[in-house]
């Protein structure tokens, strides 16, 4: 074999091998957490209110667009998303667990879709120290209480 078809041997096995560069994949909904301010502390025996976001079932993250002489339309092709019901908020400290509130998802009707507001008192049991604040489908959030 000459040296030009080996070269082009190479570089097909080259192009062949290495891997296709793809596009970073994006996701465009959020999952459910809690709103709290960078260093939340919780006083025992108070009353605190902690917000969440995005506390839907569903995403619409697809749409399809139809393209035409003058005329363009895009609709969604996922169901719109549902308001989760009866969401717990948990205090998790070490072994112990208590249920602070259970409370609704916020509609798109009220403007507030997937907005979550509990209001607890906090109980005065709770030790001092590192805790964490948990509600359903959500990460837990690292806390202080005082």
């Amino acid at each position: 074999m000459t040296p030009r078809p080996l070269l082009l041997a190479a570089v097909l096995l080259g192009l062949a091998v290495v891997p296709f560069p793809q596009p970073l994949a994006s996701a465009s909904c959020a999952a459910p957490y809690l709103k709290l301010n960078e260093r939340p502390v919780l006083e025992r025996g108070a009353t605190a209110t902690v917000e969440g976001r995005a506390f839907v079932d569903g995403c619409r993250d697809s749409m399809s667009c139809s393209e035409g002489l003058g005329c363009d339309s895009c609709e969604y092709d996922d169901p719109p998303p549902k308001p989760l019901t009866d969401v717990v908020l948990r205090l998790v400290q070490g072994d112990r667990k208590w249920r602070l509130d259970v409370a609704d998802a916020g509609t798109a009707d009220d403007n507030q879709q997937g907005h979550v507001t509990w209001t607890f008192k906090l109980p005065a049991d709770a030790k001092p120290g590192p805790a964490k604040l948990a509600a359903d489908h959500a990460h837990p959030v690292q806390i202080r209480v005082r």
